[in-house]
């Protein structure tokens, strides 16, 4: 009875020892599968959406890479910053003047070459963030308004602008608390409009409704086509460079070199503004998946 006794607390023991070393591999394995990922990222609106799919593709299908996708649209930079910093996302898109005002906190510049270096140098120094080279194209911020009232009131110009200090100016918070925006245009043009608080994604909804008389917008707007708004000439060249590039965490890029060499490199350059302007006007206006967007694109070019 005893020895029956014994080998049945052995048998138990050894399930328990069993078990827990099962669960223990088993998680070991998860942790381990979850870090090779490649965690990309974007902000909130549909050219961050495709161009944070396009590294996606081109890291899965010519580097090779795992890559986790649940990130993109995961917020501003304010938010993505920080988490690219901490190491909870590896890669998102970024431009320039926004990384050089927003994050460095620094002075406007005009230069696009010079404001590109100085970022690039900066992010490596401060947070160990390697910019990748320019897309091509840049997203800065401009002014639009319906046509037909500029057309009305003889705008063509923001300096024209200027002298209609009645009218409405359609925006979010950071429209009048952000360097770049507002408070700049005052400050250069001596703009005096009235302020119409929206949310970002109802800009162009609201002016067309009549509840402004102008709206900022950036400049490779798909929409822009869609409710037929003139964009102001800045005739001051207020607006800062914002070129489009990916920034990714330097230690990912030291352990993966692919990421540039093979995947991310074909696309450097070679992206102008009129092909972002129709790939938003697919996602924007004519509702189609930006990964899907993405894809195509990346197929016309022979990229994948």
């Amino acid at each position: 009875m005893m020895k029956w006794r014994k080998s049945i607390c052995w048998a138990i023991l050894l399930v328990f020892i069993f078990s827990i070393g099962f669960v223990g591999g088993c998680g070991k394995e998860e942790a381990q599968t979850s870090e090779d990922k490649i965690v990309i990222a974007s902000k909130q609106f549909a050219e961050s959406y495709i161009l944070a799919h396009m590294a996606a593709i081109l890291l899965k299908e010519k580097a090779g890479l795992d890559v986790d996708t649940s990130k993109i649209g995961m917020g501003a930079t304010e938010l993505l910053h920080p988490a690219l910093v901490s190491g909870q996302i590896d890669l998102y898109p970024e431009y320039t003047g926004t990384a050089w005002m927003v994050v460095l906190k620094q002075p406007v510049l005009h230069d696009r070459e010079e404001i590109y270096n100085r970022v690039k140098e900066d992010y490596q120094d401060k947070f160990k963030i390697a910019c990748l080279p320019p897309l091509g194209f840049q997203n800065t911020f401009a002014i639009a308004m319906p046509k037909e009232k500029a057309e009305e009131l003889n705008i063509t110009t923001i300096s024209d602008l200027a002298k209609h200090p009645g009218l409405t100016l359609v925006g979010d918070s950071t429209t009048w608390t952000r360097p770049d925006v507002y408070p700049g245009l005052q400050k250069t043009y001596g703009l005096n409009l009235k302020k119409k608080m929206v949310d970002t994604n109802f800009f162009y909804e609201a002016l067309a409704q009549g509840q402004g008389d102008v709206t900022t917008c950036f400049s490779t707007d798909g929409r822009l086509k869609e409710y037929n708004f003139t964009v102001l000439q800045d005739d001051k060249n207020f607006f800062p460079p914002y070129d489009a590039m990916y920034v990714v965490r330097s230690e990912i890029l030291k352990k993966h070199p692919e990421i540039e060499e093979k995947a991310l490199k074909p696309l450097f350059g070679a992206i102008d503004e009129k092909t972002m302007i129709d790939l938003n006007y697919q996602v924007e206006v004519e509702k189609k998946d930006p990964a899907e967007v993405a894809r195509e694109f990346l197929k016309s070019k022979g990229l994948i």
